[in-house]
This record gives C-alpha cells, sequence and structure tokens, in this order.
C-alpha cells in the first residue's frame, strides 16, 4: 500500500498527530471493526498501534501490530500536512521503536515475519537501552565510521559531556557536536568515565 496524505489535519488543533490517526484507524468496514487500544508515537516519524479487529460475522477478535510511517509537514505549501503508510508486523517493517506495552497487549503472532518483527523490537531496545548506559559523562567513545559535519568535516572519536538533560560529544579538536541517535551507533569505548 501507498502512502495516504490529508489536508484534514490541523497542525496546532484539538488533536495531536497521535490523536489523529488514533482515530483514523479506529473505524470499521462492512466485514470487521477496529479498535486502537494503545498507541505511540516515535520521533513523529514512527506511529505504533495495538488494534483489536473483530469479525462482524463471528464476533472473534484479535489483537494485532499497526504500524505506520508518518511524514508530518505542518507548512506544507500544498495543504497535505500528515501522511502515512501502513504496514502489518507481518510485512516485517524495517521499524523497531514499538514500546513493550503495545508488544505486551498483542494476541500471539500468527506468521513467522511478526514473530521476528516482536523478537527485533525487543532486541532493538535491548541495544539501545546498553548503549545510553554507557555514554555517560566523562567516557571517551570512538565511532566504528567518522561522523560527518557541516563543510565537509569529519570526526570518528568524541568524550561524552551532560549539558543539562542532553548529551553532548566534544570532538579531538574542542568542538562540542549534538549527535542524535547515537545510541543506534556502532561504538567502542576508548576510556570509560571514572
Amino acid at each position: 500500500m501507498g502512502w495516504i496524505t490529508t489536508s484534514d489535519f490541523v497542525p496546532g488543533g484539538i488533536l495531536t498527530v497521535r490523536a489523529y490517526l488514533d482515530r483514523n484507524f479506529s473505524r470499521g468496514t462492512p466485514d470487521a471493526s477496529f479498535e486502537v487500544i494503545d498507541s505511540a508515537m516515535h520521533n513523529m516519524t514512527e506511529y505504533y498501534a495495538a488494534i483489536r479487529v473483530t469479525a462482524h460475522a463471528t464476533g472473534k477478535s484479535d489483537v494485532t501490530a499497526l504500524i505506520a510511517k508518518v511524514s508530518y509537514t505542518p507548512r506544507d505549501p500544498s495543504g497535505q500536512t500528515l501522511g502515512w503508510k501502513t504496514m502489518s508486523e507481518g510485512m516485517l517493517p524495517y521499524l523497531f521503536n514499538c514500546p513493550e506495552r503495545i508488544l505486551e497487549l498483542l494476541e500471539p503472532p500468527a506468521c513467522p515475519n511478526a514473530i521476528e518483527w516482536r523478537q527485533k523490537c525487543r532486541e532493538h531496545r535491548e541495544t539501545k537501552s546498553a548503549a545510553r548506559s554507557a555514554l555517560k559523562p566523562g567516557t571517551v567513545v570512538l565511532f566504528e565510521k567518522p561522523l560527518e559535519f557541516p563543510h565537509g568535516v569529519k570526526r570518528q572519536q568524541f568524550t561524552v559531556e551532560k549539558l543539562g538533560r542532553a548529551l553532548r560529544f566534544r570532538a579531538e579538536d574542542g568542538v562540542l557536536c549534538a549527535i542524535p541517535k547515537a545510541a543506534t551507533m556502532t561504538f567502542e569505548i576508548v576510556k570509560a568515565a571514572v
């Protein structure tokens, strides 16, 4: 299925992007009804939901995962401020930031791809958690690949610092850098924090 876009979503209106998608996915068809039990957004680019699907003919319900890649552009000149592309867990989407609370609501998976997707979500979360706990102020890290910054400057080794609640990375040349996805990158610890 391709992307769906809408001009119905009003940025700064009464509904958040998550609430709008919850309402959109809680609908019915002549054959079944759909109810979002719980949902979550990740970085305004990924939407995860546990959806109860109830067949009208049998009354049988099943709770499955719905995943959507989201495009939110509040100042889009065409007025198409919100777009999404939905996927099921059985499609093994390459999006693994689903919260555990949603995974726990799902029925036992019906296909191997859904089993693998749930496992990858849990592994992804564990990897990020381990990386976050390793990134303590004073730790010196060497990223597997040099990171490219503006003007073609590449840096690879950094000392972790805390600036307010955020982690920052001081390069060897003294420049303080923000590396938003550091916990998901491959790095080695050159010197642990004392």
